[in-house]
């Protein structure tokens, strides 16, 4: 085939490189374009996408948690089978005596914290009210709190609206009640199987691989599992560990409903640098209805438990595994709850990761192959990536 012969317009543009990226964006372009006019071909499988990525999610979270418990007891020689039914045994014991001791009394706060709550607000007002009486920030203040009087009865409102027309819409809610059941069903069926037959599972998937890709597919895989399964472990580990010790500290100093506002504290926790601030806020309001001292006491408590988190329980957890700089944590989960609301908060950081190592290694990978500074050009057969080199950040 004749090669192309180049042009003065052409080397001023960049060469022929440029050219042909051009031409692969453009065309890319068009192709996006083309899949967006006929996107209604895909609707079936976008329904079995969104049918299928809760239970497939929740099980790889569970699988992540509890597989180095059964690694552990395979190396002490129980078989793997006998483990994961232990391990469904004694949460299944853990759950019945959780409902059976533990509901009931967080019920009872839950009932009681949503009937007082009305109460607290107005308690607020009146007491931010007095206090900036005097000042010159009187009419802002007054202006501002009546603005949240009117948007808290517009919630009211339109909570009182939803319910009234909860029966024209049973049906919708039976389908939301449905989904749920059937995610919590099926994902602790999928995570049984998964324990159970790992290995089985993921060679599965290897041998779909094209045999060239394999060796390629097993590095990105085994630093996607370090990465997701390190933030995965370490993230619950973490939420549970300060759940427990804000229960301790607020029994100690005295703070009503300390159970539920632990647990509030356990399940935002889950959420890097975002969630701790949205669990202070019904935490300041309850110490707030009680006194300034329960507000003091509160605050103490809640600095010293987010001093051990950052110092002590986070390093000794999560290690440096996924080597992200707070502010792109900050943004990432800015973008993704932006994007997908709640789902998007709690695995923002997990999808994050995944692209990170791909991009990283088919970066390398180019690299390996057209830059003439890294290497010889072509060698992309001799080129590798190891785990080890990602997360040494080299």
């Amino acid at each position: 085939m004749k090669s192309w012969k180049s042009t003065r317009w052409i080397e001023f543009v960049g060469g022929k490189n440029l050219v042909f990226t051009l031409i692969v964006l453009i065309l890319g372009a068009l192709a996006i374009y083309l899949l967006n006019m006929i996107s209604f071909i895909f609707d079936p499988l976008r329904v079995i996408i969104a049918t299928i990525i809760g239970p497939v999610l929740l099980s790889l979270v569970l699988y992540y948690l509890f597989n180095p418990l059964v690694n552990w007891l395979e190396k002490h020689r129980i078989k793997r089978l006998y483990s994961v039914l232990g391990i469904f045994i004694l949460i299944l014991a853990a759950l019945v005596l959780g409902v059976i001791l533990v509901v009931p009394v967080i019920s009872d706060q839950i009932e009681s914290l949503i009937k007082n709550m009305p109460d607290y607000v107005e308690e607020i007002n009146h007491t931010v009210t007095a206090f900036f009486k005097e000042t010159a920030f009187a009419d802002q203040l007054n202006e501002a709190l009546t603005k949240v009087e009117d948007w808290m009865q517009s919630i009211s409102d339109s909570l009182i609206d939803y319910l009234g027309k909860a029966m024209q819409g049973a049906s919708a809610v039976f389908s939301t009640i449905t989904s749920i059941a059937l995610v919590l069903v099926t994902a602790p069926i999928m995570t049984f199987f998964l324990l159970k037959d790992d290995q089985k599972f993921f060679s599965f998937l290897l041998e779909i691989i094209p045999p060239r890709f394999r060796q390629d597919a097993k590095e990105i895989g085994a630093t996607m599992n370090t990465q997701v399964g390190a933030y995965l472990k370490g993230q619950i580990l973490v939420s549970i560990v300060i759940g427990l010790l804000t229960f301790v500290g607020f029994k100690i100093v005295g703070m009503p409903y300390s159970g539920i506002l632990s647990i509030v504290v356990g399940i935002t926790a889950i959420v890097p640098y975002i969630g701790p601030f949205v669990a202070f806020v019904p935490a300041l309001i309850v110490a707030f209805m009680v006194s300034w001292v329960m507000v003091l006491k509160m605050c103490i408590v809640w600095v010293v438990v987010q001093m051990l988190n950052g110092h002590l329980i986070e390093p000794a957890v999560m290690g440096k595994h996924l080597m992200i700089h707070p502010l792109t944590i900050v943004i990432v989960l800015l973008v993704m709850g932006d994007l997908m609301g709640i789902f998007g908060l709690i695995f923002a950081i997990p999808i994050y990761a995944i692209i990170k190592v791909i991009t990283i290694y088919l970066f390398r990978k180019f690299k390996n192959r057209y830059n003439r500074y890294y290497g010889e050009e072509g060698k992309y057969e001799e080129t590798h990536f190891s785990k080890d080199d990602y997360l040494d950040g080299k």
